[in-house]
């Protein structure tokens, strides 16, 4: 097993590939480095510190703009055009719900779709390196847009946490599952602060070493089950997560609620009805807002999707097609697809798209043939006999 704990200094910089000699600022830097990287811990003093690596960030998180490691001169100014902001205030919109997971927040929006949801399944237990070039492409880009929704999540709740809009408050409550399935506030438990970060390690334990074992050819929510699993083993059998298995804890997770002012409303007597409209307009308005926060979702996805589409032709994958257009057109295809819904249909559609991009790469063949033989000496009757 790979140690992830009471790491020395020394260990911790090798365990990153970073330079353990530096001291003063110089490792200063580094420890910044590291922490776009994972989310640690330092424990004790001088020659005694210690580092506990409690989660491996699946993509590395961005610098703060500006100057290197430094904050940005306009630090606190939000950009209320950003998909985040959008978000953020959908989110305050549904706020007065019951706490509510991240997914939860992301189905109640309606951004989890029966299609999106099928090509999840489609790629469970699929390796990437054994796809078809049009098949890689789908897989990664549906990755991509998980992730990508879960970023926006998590920075959309970052927001409403810094208290960006006046009168709004994120409350954050975590939850413990145990053993029996059942769940509950996770305040319930004697020692809540040495336990969750006890399962954070194990957690983290977990993620790198189904990552070393698969690498990144798995799925993303095939990825997370493993893990899930590894994490689920490492509780039951390793001795250091043994107050883990004592106390029957499987996992944690978190949920959010988001409280608003209540704004007073009177009674309008002449309508016989409350000023400010009602739920049903309400839920009409968070609806279309959602709508037009996904369609700009969506350009953002498919802006994002060019670049994989160049490195696939770059790197001259074999199969379906490579041409750098028709793929370009596959790809406005596909999120249309990967937003809608189907249903019983979905088989059918999905292999129709492919098919579509296969047959306009054949008319495009065929028109850069018919235009290549054009340049050609026209084809004139020829007798034989003649004198």
């Amino acid at each position: 097993m790979i140690k992830l704990t009471d790491l020395t200094k020394r260990e911790f910089a090798d365990f990153w590939e970073k330079d353990g000699s530096k001291n003063g600022s110089a490792w200063q830097k580094i420890e910044k480095e590291i922490a776009l990287l994972c989310n640690y811990e330092k424990t004790g003093k001088n020659r005694g510190i210690r580092y506990n690596i409690l989660e491996i960030y699946h993509t590395p998180k961005e610098q703060v703009h500006g100057n290197k490691y430094r904050e940005p001169i306009n630090k606190g100014a939000v950009d209320k055009t950003s998909l985040k902001y959008q978000l953020a205030e959908l989110l305050i919109q549904l706020g007065g719900t019951d706490y509510l997971t991240k997914n939860g927040y992301l189905d109640l929006l309606g951004f989890k779709t029966g299609n999106f949801e099928r090509l999840m399944k489609k790629f469970d237990e699929v390796k990437y390196h054994e796809l078809k070039t049009s098949d890689q492409y789908v897989f990664k880009q549906v990755q991509n847009v998980q992730l990508a929704l879960a970023r926006f999540m998590d920075n959309a709740l970052d927001l409403i946490r810094k208290e960006t809009f006046d009168g709004v408050i994120l409350d954050e409550r975590l939850f413990v599952v145990f053993n029996d399935e059942s769940h509950e506030n996770a305040d319930v438990l004697d020692d809540l602060e040495g336990l969750y970060s006890l399962y954070k390690q194990a957690r983290a334990e977990a993620q790198n070493n189904v990552e070393a074992e698969y690498g990144t050819s798995l799925f993303f929510a095939t990825r997370m089950k493993y893990i899930n699993y590894e994490c689920a083993e490492l509780i039951e059998s390793d001795d250091k997560y043994r107050a883990l298995d004592d106390n029957g804890i499987s996992f944690f997770y978190k949920k959010y609620a988001i409280n608003k002012a209540i704004v007073p409303r009177h009674y309008d007597y002449e309508v016989e009805d409350y000023d400010g409209g009602n739920y049903e307009s309400n839920s009409l308005d968070i609806e279309n807002e959602a709508y037009d926060f996904l369609a700009r979702f969506i350009e953002h996805r498919k802006e994002d999707s060019h670049k994989h589409i160049n490195s696939l032709i770059k790197k001259g994958v074999q199969g379906d097609f490579l041409s750098e257009s028709i793929m370009l057109f596959f790809a406005d295809e596909l999120f249309d697809f990967m937003f809608a819904d189907c249903g019983d249909k979905f088989d059918e559609v999905y292999a129709r798209l492919i098919e579509d991009a296969k047959e306009a790469e054949n008319e495009q063949l065929e028109d850069e043939l018919n235009e290549g033989m054009s340049f050609l000496p026209s084809k004139v009757d020829f007798d034989p006999w003649a004198s």
